[in-house]
Protein backbone atom coordinates (compact mmCIF):
# COMPACT_ATOMS: atom_id res chain seq x y z
CA UNK A 1 0.00 0.00 0.00
CA UNK A 2 1.58 3.17 -0.89
CA UNK A 3 1.34 6.26 1.74
CA UNK A 4 -0.96 8.97 0.86
CA UNK A 5 0.54 12.59 0.85
CA UNK A 6 -1.59 15.08 2.68
CA UNK A 7 -2.32 17.11 -0.08
CA UNK A 8 -3.56 14.34 -2.10
CA UNK A 9 -7.29 14.69 -2.18
CA UNK A 10 -7.61 18.11 -0.98
CA UNK A 11 -11.41 19.33 -2.73
CA UNK A 12 -10.35 23.04 -2.63
CA UNK A 13 -8.24 25.89 -4.93
CA UNK A 14 -5.40 25.51 -2.50
CA UNK A 15 -4.47 22.08 -3.95
CA UNK A 16 -1.50 23.23 -6.16
CA UNK A 17 0.01 26.01 -3.60
CA UNK A 18 0.32 22.68 -0.87
CA UNK A 19 2.39 21.00 -3.90
CA UNK A 20 4.37 23.97 -3.66
CA UNK A 21 8.28 23.73 -3.42
CA UNK A 22 7.91 27.04 -1.35
CA UNK A 23 5.32 25.74 0.58
CA UNK A 24 7.47 22.73 1.07
CA UNK A 25 10.89 24.82 1.71
CA UNK A 26 8.53 26.77 4.86
CA UNK A 27 6.80 23.92 6.30
CA UNK A 28 10.12 22.79 7.18
CA UNK A 29 11.61 25.33 8.30
CA UNK A 30 8.65 25.78 10.51
CA UNK A 31 8.21 22.39 12.19
CA UNK A 32 12.29 22.76 12.54
CA UNK A 33 11.75 25.78 14.73
CA UNK A 34 8.89 24.67 16.37
CA UNK A 35 8.97 20.65 16.81
CA UNK A 36 5.80 20.69 19.18
CA UNK A 37 2.11 21.12 18.95
CA UNK A 38 1.80 24.93 19.96
CA UNK A 39 -1.79 24.09 20.62
CA UNK A 40 -0.62 20.74 23.34
CA UNK A 41 2.12 23.15 24.43
CA UNK A 42 -0.54 25.56 26.12
CA UNK A 43 -1.57 22.78 28.36
CA UNK A 44 2.11 21.47 29.18
CA UNK A 45 1.53 18.80 27.14
CA UNK A 46 4.38 17.72 24.96
CA UNK A 47 3.46 16.64 21.58
CA UNK A 48 5.30 16.18 18.36
CA UNK A 49 3.72 18.61 15.62
CA UNK A 50 3.02 16.87 12.19
CA UNK A 51 1.45 20.22 10.45
CA UNK A 52 2.13 23.94 9.85
CA UNK A 53 -0.93 25.12 10.26
CA UNK A 54 -1.58 28.61 8.75
CA UNK A 55 -3.21 30.55 11.51
CA UNK A 56 -5.37 33.02 9.13
CA UNK A 57 -6.28 30.63 6.32
CA UNK A 58 -5.65 31.39 2.99
CA UNK A 59 -8.98 31.44 2.32
CA UNK A 60 -9.73 34.00 4.18
CA UNK A 61 -6.65 36.51 3.28
CA UNK A 62 -3.92 34.82 5.72
CA UNK A 63 -0.50 35.42 4.27
CA UNK A 64 0.35 31.55 2.29
CA UNK A 65 4.53 32.07 2.69
CA UNK A 66 4.63 34.41 6.04
CA UNK A 67 5.98 31.76 8.71
CA UNK A 68 4.04 34.28 11.18
CA UNK A 69 1.08 33.07 10.02
CA UNK A 70 2.18 29.57 10.32
CA UNK A 71 1.77 27.33 13.88
CA UNK A 72 2.60 24.02 14.80
CA UNK A 73 0.20 21.31 15.50
CA UNK A 74 -0.40 18.19 15.83
CA UNK A 75 -2.64 15.87 13.71
CA UNK A 76 -5.50 16.04 16.11
CA UNK A 77 -4.92 19.86 17.14
CA UNK A 78 -4.98 20.43 13.38
CA UNK A 79 -8.34 18.32 12.87
CA UNK A 80 -10.05 20.10 15.90
CA UNK A 81 -9.19 23.77 14.21
CA UNK A 82 -10.27 22.55 10.86
CA UNK A 83 -13.45 21.61 11.99
CA UNK A 84 -14.51 24.75 13.78
CA UNK A 85 -13.42 26.80 10.64
CA UNK A 86 -15.55 24.70 8.64
CA UNK A 87 -18.70 24.92 10.76
CA UNK A 88 -17.76 28.92 11.19
CA UNK A 89 -18.32 29.32 7.27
Amino acid sequence: MTERKPQEGRAHSNTKFYQSTAWHKLRKVKLEKAPLCEECLKKSIHTPAKVADHIVPINQGGAPLDIANLQSLCNTCHNKKSAKESHAR
